[in-house]
């Protein structure tokens, strides 16, 4: 099936994240039937990927250096984990997330297993397990991207997920918003010129944007084989290139579990407590 088929949608300019571009002359807004298509759109990708997994090459990049290793992210949106905290639209905290990275030649380097709100690291260069939530300031350090579930989501979909809202706006023909119910913009969409897919995707109150390339539509499920990561103080970034997606493949449970070695100590450590 054509990505084309899948979204009938005018075709979009490209503007800088969550800040209107003035145009000169203006380029007509989207109307509000044409950004609740898109919206209706993107929203059906997320119920129709139960479970996927991608193997592929990450790339962190900082203002010094860039390095290089394999990951390999696997996802069930089947589980819920046990909490009613919905970060989006759709099956929000989506369940559960295992990431494992590794070095070029195959040593491991750090696995990290999110359920719900709950978060565990397997440090394999300190030797250390640590485990808290979503909300400990000291993990979230260890990891550069907001431990916000629609944001890891979208990084391991490969496709923008949507974030809760009261109503949409758009300001030019390749662009809309989301809008809360205390009226803030909450995620901004610029959309491809040549397609109805969407290029970049601002967090805004994350201050943290996501851009997405080289879609692939495999029976009807849509996701970018390239997908970058822009946090808040764009002092660093990561970039995902996937080798292979594979989706709605039965996951054992095996898979989402986490096993120190016994000489690895285990930090626990409970939104801001220290450690111990």
């Amino acid at each position: 099936m054509e990505i084309r088929t899948l979204l009938t949608v005018s075709a979009f300019l490209a503007i800088q994240c969550c800040t209107p571009l003035t145009v000169k002359p203006p380029s007509p807004a989207l109307d509000e039937k044409r950004v609740a298509a898109l919206v209706s759109a993107f929203s059906a990708q997320e119920s129709v990927a139960k479970t996927f997994f991608f193997s592929g090459t990450l790339i962190f990049k900082n203002q010094d250096t860039e390095n290089a290793v394999q990951i390999l992210m696997i996802t069930d949106a089947t589980l819920r984990a046990g909490t009613d905290d919905r970060a989006g639209t759709g099956a929000c905290p989506y369940g559960r997330m295992k990431i494992e990275i590794t070095h070029p030649w195959g040593k491991p380097l750090t696995h990290i297993l999110i359920e719900g709100q709950r978060l565990q690291i397997l440090d394999f260069t300190e030797k250390r397990v640590y485990r808290g939530s979503l909300k400990s300031k000291r993990l979230s350090r260890r990891i550069p991207v907001p431990l916000n579930h629609s944001i890891l989501w979208s990084l391991a979909r490969a496709f923008p997920a949507l974030l809760k809202h009261r109503e949409t706006g758009s300001m030019a023909e390749n662009q809309f918003t989301l809008i809360d119910s205390m009226g803030d913009k909450v995620q901004h969409f610029e959309l491809y010129s040549a397609e109805p897919l969407p290029h970049r995707v601002c967090f805004c109150k994350q201050n943290a944007t996501i851009a997405f390339s080289d879609f692939e539509d495999d029976d009807g499920i849509l996701y970018a084989r390239q997908v970058s990561f822009h946090g808040p103080d764009h002092k660093v970034s990561l970039e995902i290139e996937i080798d292979r997606m594979t989706f709605n493949t039965p996951l054992p449970k095996a898979v989402f579990s986490i096993e120190a070695p016994p000489d690895f100590k285990t930090v626990h450590l409970e939104d801001d407590h220290p450690e111990h």
